[in-house]
C-alpha cells in the first residue's frame, strides 16, 4: 500500500468530507461519523495506521459511496 497513513491525515480528511467529531468517551480512541457510519481512530500509539485498520476505515468508507482508490490519493498511501 506505499507509503502510511498518519492519524492526523485521516481525521483532517474525514472532517474535510463531512464527518463530525463524537463525543470523547473513556477509551481514548476518536470517533468521527457521518450518515449512521462511525469510524473509530486509535488516540494512543503510534502516529501511523496499520495496514490493518486502514483497511477496515477503508471498507466503511466504501458504504457511503466513496471510491477506495481516491481515498487512497487524499491520504498520500
Amino acid at each position: 500500500m506505499g507509503a502510511q497513513v498518519d492519524r492526523r491525515t485521516l481525521e483532517r480528511w474525514l472532517v474535510a468530507n463531512g464527518f463530525v467529531l463524537e463525543p470523547g468517551k473513556k477509551t481514548g480512541h476518536r470517533q468521527y461519523s457521518r450518515q449512521g457510519i462511525k469510524i473509530a481512530i486509535p488516540g494512543h500509539g503510534p502516529q501511523d495506521l496499520t495496514k490493518k485498520h486502514v483497511a477496515l476505515i477503508l471498507r466503511q468508507l466504501g458504504r457511503l459511496g466513496f471510491d477506495g482508490a481516491q481515498v487512497r490519493r487524499d491520504l498520500g498511501s
